[in-house]
C-alpha cells in the first residue's frame, strides 16, 4: 500500500445528482432532529424498521445528531460508529481538498483491493449487527 499526498482542484468532482440526494437525506435527518428535540420524543423515519422490525444499517443517525447537537461526540459515535467514522472522514477530506487543495491517493495491488473489499464488508456487517443489538 502507497499513500500520496496530491494535489488537486478545490471543488470536489461530485455529481450534482448525488449531493442533492445526501443533501435531502440531511435535511430530513435534520428536521426529524430539530422535530425530536422540540417534541422531547423520537421520530423513527426507518422505513426497514418499521416494516421489519429491525435497525438499518443507518439507524440511529437521529440519536446521533441530537448527541452531537448537545455537544456529546462520543454518544453520537456509540449510536452508529460506522457511519459517524464515514461522515468524519469525509468531512476531514473535504476539508483539506477544499481548504488546501491536497487529497490523499491509495494505491493498492490487486490483493490488497480484494482485502479492502472485504474488510469493508465485514465492517459493515458488524456495524448493521452492532447497531441491531445495542442501539435497535
Amino acid at each position: 500500500m502507497k499513500l500520496k499526498l496530491i494535489q488537486v482542484s478545490r471543488r470536489p468532482p461530485w455529481p450534482l445528482w448525488a449531493v442533492l440526494i445526501v443533501s435531502m437525506w440531511l435535511a430530513m435527518g435534520g428536521v426529524a432532529v430539530a422535530l425530536s428535540a422540540h417534541l422531547e420524543m423520537p421520530i423513527r423515519l426507518c422505513i426497514i424498521k418499521r416494516v421489519t422490525g429491525l435497525a438499518c444499517p443507518t439507524c440511529g443517525f437521529t440519536r446521533g445528531a441530537l448527541s452531537l447537537l448537545r455537544g456529546d461526540v462520543l454518544g453520537a459515535w456509540l449510536f452508529n460508529p460506522l457511519l459517524y467514522t464515514a461522515f468524519a472522514l469525509l468531512f476531514f477530506s473535504t476539508a483539506m481538498r477544499v481548504l488546501f487543495a491536497r487529497s490523499v491517493q491509495i494505491e493498492l495491488t490487486h490483493t490488497e483491493r480484494l482485502i479492502s473489499r472485504i474488510l469493508v464488508i465485514v465492517l459493515f456487517l458488524a456495524n448493521w449487527a452492532y447497531v441491531i443489538v445495542c442501539v435497535g
